[in-house]
Order: C-alpha cells, then structure tokens, then sequence
C-alpha cells in the first residue's frame, strides 16, 4: 500500500478535534471530493460513502478501526478504493498537533488516467494536507 500524510498544530484541546473526527456525517465539511456519508450506524462504527477521487467516482463502505479518545480515530474503507485513515492528537500544551496517515491501494485499471503513480502519490499528498488544513480552520474557528 501507499502512503500519504501530514500534521499540523491545532489551537485547540484534542477532546474537540476528536468530536469532530468521530462523527463520520461530518467528514464532507473536511475531506475535498466527499460527497456523501450514508447508513451511519448507530454505534457510529460503519457507513457508506460517495467520494470523487480525482474525478474517479467511488462508492463504498467504511468501518471503525480504533477509537480511543481524544488520541487516536481510525478507519477502514472496506469497498470501493481500500484504504486506512488514522488520525493521532498529541497534546501540546494548550494546543494539539493533529496527524493524519492514509494509506491506500493503487487501482492499477485507473492508475493510467494520472501518467504515474508517483504523479498520483503527489496529488494524494496535496488532498491530506487539505484535509488537515481544513480542520484546523473548522476546529480553530
């Protein structure tokens, strides 16, 4: 699998980045080409997702990996493009430094449309830095 990630440090307690990281609904106001969260289960531990990757359409289901709070949210997509997002808030003083690893698998039938896969690693960099910004604007207010 590949590997992508990025952190930042947060203005803010990691209990508040963690809400916000654990209610999957809420993941369309910060991961650029999510377009919708489903069947959110009760327990919050699986749900069904519409993404544009890239321009690639994806729908899927996403699964809870670990959950122990305010450290560490991670998940699983089980279908559609498989890949493990794991989210870890460190505690630095009064602030928080938020990182966030994706690893995935490259779709070798897609992998044409982006020339290359280290073209395709470069713009998966960009997406997670994105998504890491945005939280940090949505969490610092």
């Amino acid at each position: 699998m590949e590997r992508v990630s990025e952190s930042a440090t947060i203005a803010a307690k990691g209990e508040k980045i963690f809400k916000l990281l654990s209610e999957p609904e809420r993941a369309v106001m910060f991961v650029p080409g999510l377009t919708r969260i489903t069947n959110v289960a009760a327990d919050k531990k699986s749900w069904d997702f519409e993404f544009s990757w890239h321009g690639l359409g994806i729908n899927g289901h996403s699964e809870c990996t670990a959950s122990d709070a305010p450290h560490k949210y991670q998940f699983k997509t089980v279908t559609g493009n498989k890949s493990v997002w794991t989210y870890q808030c460190t505690q630095e003083g009064n602030a928080t430094k938020l990182s966030l690893e994706i690893e995935y698998e490259v779709p070798g039938q897609q992998l044409a449309r982006f020339a290359t896969e280290a073209i395709l690693k470069r713009m998966n960099q960009n997406t997670v830095r994105e998504i890491v910004s945005h939280i940090k604007t949505l969490v610092e207010g």
